[in-house]
Order: C-alpha cells, then sequence, then structure tokens
C-alpha cells in the first residue's frame, strides 16, 4: 500500500499541468511512497501528451484515459484505483509548495486522522496573492467534522461563512471515505466538492486543521469557477440534485441537532443557488419548471432554524414565495452594485484631494 494516493483530474490544462505535476514531486516523502494519478478526462488539446513526457521522468505517475465524463466521474475513478492509506486532491492549474507532505502525513498517521484540512493561498492571474486561508491550531485538537467548521467559521472568526466549497489543500483517509461510500455526486457540475464536503464534515469523527500555507489556487480564465455553467440549465439541474441528495443524506444519517444544521445550512445553499443562478431576463420563462421542481418534493420548505444568519434569512424568504425570495435577492444585488459604486466613487475623490 502506499502512503498517499494524490488525484489529478485533466481538461485542457496544458499550460499548467506540467508545473503542477512537478510540484507535486518536490516534496519531501520517498518518491516510491505515493502516486500521483491524473485522469485524462478527454482532454482536447495535449495536455496528455505533457503527462506521458512527465512518465518518463518519474516513476509514481499513473496516468488514465477517459471519455469526457465531468470533473466528479475523473475524481472518483481515481478514488477506485486509488492505493494510498490518504488521498488528496490537486486541481491540475493549482501546485503545492515544496516539502510540506511528510510533517502532515505524520500528523495524520499520529491522530489516526479522518480528514485534515490545511491552508491556502489564492492567486490571481497574474500570480499575485488575493487571499489566504491559515488559522492557528493546534493539530493535536481534533474534534468532530462538524465542530471544527464551526470552531473556524462561527465562533472563532467572528462570521457566519463556511469553509469555501472545495476538497482540495486537505488529506482524507481512504477507509473512511470507503467505508461510508462516499463519492462526489454525478451531474453536479458546479460546486461538486461542496456536495460531498458537506456530507464527509458530517460523518468525520476525527478531523483537524494543520497549519501551513500549503496549496496555491490560481485564478485563469475557463476554469469552472469562471465558467457560464453557473447560469445553465445543467448547473441549476445539479443545484436541485445536491438538495436532494443532502435531505435525504440528513434523514438516513444525521443523529443530533448540530448536524442537521449543519447540513440544513447546505440544503438552503443548494437551493437557493438555484434561484439566483437565473439572470433576470430568463427567470419569467424558467419559473414555472423552477417551482414545480422546488416546491413540489422534499424542498417545498426549507428548515433555516440554525443555519448561519445569511442562509437563515434566505430560508425564509424562500419559505414565504419563491417570488418573494427572488425580489429580495434582486434588491440585495441593486444595494451591493449600489454600495461598490459608491466607494470607488470616493475613493476617487480622495485621491484626487491628496493629489
Amino acid at each position: 500500500m502506499k502512503r498517499l494516493s494524490i488525484i489529478v483530474p485533466i481538461y485542457n490544462v496544458e499550460p499548467y499541468v506540467e508545473r503542477c505535476i512537478r510540484s507535486l514531486e518536490d516534496q519531501d516523502i520517498p518518491q516510491d511512497s505515493y502516486e500521483i494519478i491524473c485522469i485524462n478526462d478527454g482532454s482536447p488539446d495535449k495536455s496528455h501528451d505533457v503527462v506521458v513526457r512527465l512518465q518518463g521522468e518519474f516513476g509514481n505517475i499513473l496516468l488514465i484515459d477517459q471519455e469526457n465524463q465531468g470533473v466528479s466521474r475523473a475524481r472518483n475513478n481515481g478514488m477506485e484505483v486509488a492505493t494510498g492509506e490518504y488521498l488528496m486532491m490537486v486541481d491540475p492549474d493549482d501546485y503545492l509548495k515544496p516539502g510540506v507532505l511528510k510533517e502532515r502525513l505524520d500528523i495524520m498517521d499520529e491522530h489516526q486522522l479522518d480528514v485534515g484540512l490545511m491552508g491556502y493561498t489564492i492567486l490571481n492571474e497574474a500570480g499575485e496573492e488575493v487571499y489566504h486561508y491559515d488559522p492557528l491550531h493546534e493539530s493535536s485538537n481534533f474534534m468532530a467534522g462538524v465542530d471544527l467548521l464551526n470552531k473556524f467559521w462561527r465562533e472563532e472568526t467572528g462570521t457566519e461563512e463556511r469553509d469555501p466549497h472545495r476538497s482540495v489543500s486537505m488529506f482524507f483517509r481512504r477507509e473512511f471515505l470507503k467505508a461510508h461510500e462516499l463519492r462526489y455526486l454525478q451531474n453536479v457540475p458546479y460546486l461538486e466538492d461542496g456536495e460531498l464536503m458537506a456530507r464527509i464534515m458530517c460523518l468525520a469523527k476525527r478531523v483537524t486543521f494543520m497549519n501551513g500555507q500549503v496549496y496555491m489556487r490560481t485564478t485563469r480564465p475557463g476554469s469552472a469557477t469562471h465558467s457560464p455553467l453557473y447560469y445553465s440549465e445543467r448547473g441549476r439541474d445539479g443545484f436541485i440534485k445536491a438538495a436532494h441528495n443532502l435531505h435525504q443524506f440528513k434523514l438516513e444519517h444525521c443523529r443530533n441537532k448540530a448536524e442537521m444544521d449543519f447540513i440544513n445550512d447546505s440544503i438552503v445553499h443548494f437551493t437557493i443557488m438555484s434561484i439566483t443562478s437565473l439572470e433576470i431576463k430568463h427567470y419569467p420563462k424558467n419559473y414555472s419548471k423552477l417551482h414545480k421542481a422546488l416546491k413540489k418534493g422534499p424542498l417545498k420548505k426549507l428548515e433555516p432554524e440554525g443555519c448561519s444568519s445569511w442562509y437563515k434569512k434566505m430560508g425564509r424568504y424562500y419559505n414565504r414565495s419563491i417570488h418573494c425570495f427572488y425580489l429580495y435577492w434582486i434588491c440585495y444585488k441593486i444595494r451591493e452594485a449600489i454600495k461598490i459604486e459608491l466607494e470607488y466613487y470616493f475613493l476617487k475623490l480622495k485621491r484626487r484631494k491628496t493629489v
């Protein structure tokens, strides 16, 4: 058995994938103790050729070719062939800092963790840091997944935000995922990480945060998070499917109020995204179909109590009516746009006075 399996889904990332893989090789654990599983998801560019060339240089790269099936299926297929005690997801346009794996894998071993979270840095297209996340935490202070997330994103930070919808920059114990049959949900093409992570954190009992900005996340045109997918019918159908799946998961697996509140937060999140992804000009013609999909099933009424303040408010408006919710959302977007314009105006005014 390998100590670690790193899973890299590949699609149309020829300019980035070599940097990613070389960063995964530039680590402080023996090359034969871990594997890099690259899943070529029918990429139309020469990403496949780049990986083949790197296979000639490094002996721990496994390449799997498949027809284009999306990132969820690619990652799931990588998980099926992985042999590592731990799994790590890495996006091909991102990369790791050098020599960061050994210390953190040792922590996973020492505390027999189900999940280990790590810090990350977000870079803009020019490679400049725009945000980083690395809260101070004693790694030996492990706890249940829901408790850890509540501690970081509600109690200590003073906010009520959940962790961004990601499954990168963390380790997963493979046997934990296997025992609970935890896989990415198919046909959720946008924010599929968030749906899976909600289930993982509800079930994980030994989770901690390991300090250090390990993972470098890049921003580039054409990536999934910057695609029109969010506003597409396919994206909306995926949001509704994610909310349905989490609702069923809550019925089958949540055993206490903290877990139920945590899942309710994600259910509200995916449900309202299926509405906010509708542009104003498309709202009238799509309303009937959307209403039928949402209000004649398990999402007829959401349970916002116990959610973060934002989703509590959104859930209450939704429960009144979709129209009521959408009107509030449009007003909110207008207020935010005006706020940004005013801030920009006063900033320009301040600069003029200082000249």
